[in-house]
């Protein structure tokens, strides 16, 4: 089933494909999706998909309708789309569902891990993702421990009695504003023989990136709960600061994308980078993705990007390492990334 982020997603994704079904997009279509997005019930998710959709191959669309799309999703889209603010049950629960595969499975028990809470401290490259869709939420890990690892810090503790408490903030519809909510899980982990079933750490003997992952399933309803996220959403559960995104697309502009992305990055905030929801075109990437942007940088006049996949694994080009960190070209970037978002912490 899914998070609720996830199934608008899809329900958008599918109605945006729906008007190419014929193979283009004509100008009542672009029309009707420029009134979908002004009506007052446009979400973050809806936006990062129309952003892409914007991105597909331009002979799909009538030249007038892909302006008019363009303009929007550079210029107005970000006022008009609302980011999630996280919530999750009344009352957590102390042992968080399965997925129905890992259920179904009859492989996957709880079981305890030895190990201690950190290794040298909490760092980007610790938290990888595993066999449920929560990169946006591994993503955001990598993204505080880069920008600022006290925050973890303060926000897990050992108790005496073998368990964990995990602070998160959920967004309050009176106020608006993020309030602390306590999870308290115990150390046991869903494992499949000798292996996590979801997310571990690349020290196998460091937990923290098993307990937050798993408190916030805790949190939202059990691990399908979680299936699927905006990262925006998953940094103000984790810091408690107020999210912020753009879209990026080669035909925005790659200075001024750059220079958005270059004050980011310098204002010390958490980045994330999520993919083009359709094939981007630099091969390596994976489609409608979370990774963490770790930096930007200009040498011999030419303009790089540095991100990180949340499965440790898998990335464009071959530098000989395959540990999902990767610096790629700008023009590059732009050409597989739909939108970047942050908090500034």
């Amino acid at each position: 089933m899914g998070s609720k982020i996830l199934r608008q997603g899809d329900r958008y994704k599918a109605k945006l494909e729906k008007t190419l079904a014929d193979g283009k997009v004509t100008k009542q279509e672009a029309a009707a999706i420029l009134r979908d997005a002004k009506d007052g019930t446009f979400r973050q998710v809806e936006a990062h998909y129309l952003s892409g959709f914007v991105g597909l191959n331009a002979k799909k669309f009538d030249p007038e309708a892909h302006a008019k799309l363009l303009a929007f999703v550079k210029t107005e889209m970000v006022a008009f789309a609302e980011i999630a603010g996280d919530t999750g049950l009344p009352k957590p629960r102390k042992q968080p569902a399965l997925t129905p595969d890992s259920e179904k499975s009859g492989r996957v028990t709880w079981e305890a891990r030895a190990g201690q809470l950190t290794v040298d401290g909490f760092g980007m490259d610790d938290a990888l993702q595993g066999q449920v869709g929560d990169c946006y939420l591994i993503a955001a890990l990598a993204a505080v421990a880069k920008s600022k690892p006290e925050l973890l810090a303060k926000a897990i503790k050992a108790n005496d009695d073998g368990t964990y408490t995990v602070t998160f903030y959920e967004r309050k519809t009176k106020t608006g504003k993020p309030a602390p909510v306590q999870v308290t899980v115990d150390g046991t982990f869903a494992t499949r023989g000798s292996t996590l079933e979801y997310g571990a750490a690349r020290s196998t003997k460091e937990l923290w990136p098993l307990i937050f992952e798993k408190a916030y399933a805790s949190w939202k309803g059990g691990f399908d709960a979680i299936e699927g996220g905006m990262s925006a959403t998953a940094l103000e559960a984790l810091t408690g600061k107020k999210p912020d995104w753009f879209p990026v697309d080669d035909a925005f502009g790659s200075a001024d994308i750059f220079k958005k992305l270059k004050a980011v990055c310098a204002s010390g905030a958490a980045v994330v980078a999520l993919s083009k929801p359709w094939d981007p075109s630099e091969q390596g990437i994976v489609s409608d993705h979370a990774y963490t942007l770790l930096g930007v940088e200009e040498k011999a006049g030419k303009q790089f990007v540095t991100l990180r996949n949340p499965w440790g694994e898998r990335e464009p080009g071959r530098d000989g390492r395959d540990d999902g960190i990767f610096t790629m070209p700008l023009e590059q970037f732009l050409t597989s990334f739909a939108t970047v978002e942050f908090a500034k912490l």
